[in-house]
């Protein structure tokens, strides 16, 4: 029962890693041609103001490769709902493991 644990803990922070990277990915945007040839992330900023996400006219500052803004929101959205998910059933398993843990110990005790 606590191997059970200890894997449900280690599940849930690569849940919670999964999510954090996710959202970076995110909020920093895609690397992208401007059209001068030279790739680089231009949405990255400090403040979420006026931030690509929410602004699609600023889309089209992104050259090549065609569509990565939508590809780049589709893939990190996806891999943070999973990240959350899998972060949410591993903390649920360790609750459920600790308490078998302990009420099971408990009800031997009562044997």
């Amino acid at each position: 029962m606590l191997l059970s644990v200890v894997l449900a803990v280690l599940g849930f922070a690569g849940g919670a890693y999964c999510a954090v990277i996710s959202s970076l990915g995110l909020i920093g945007g895609p690397l992208c041609d401007t059209g001068d040839g030279e790739y680089l992330y231009p949405f990255r900023n400090n403040t979420l103001e006026d931030n690509y996400l929410f602004n699609q006219t600023m889309w089209s500052i992104c050259k090549e490769p065609e569509n990565i803004i939508l590809w780049n929101i589709v893939l990190f959205s996806v891999l943070l709902a999973i990240g959350v998910v899998e972060a949410v059933l591993c903390f649920i398993q360790v609750i459920s493991g600790l308490t078998g843990f302990i009420c099971g110990s408990c009800m031997r005790k009562r044997k």
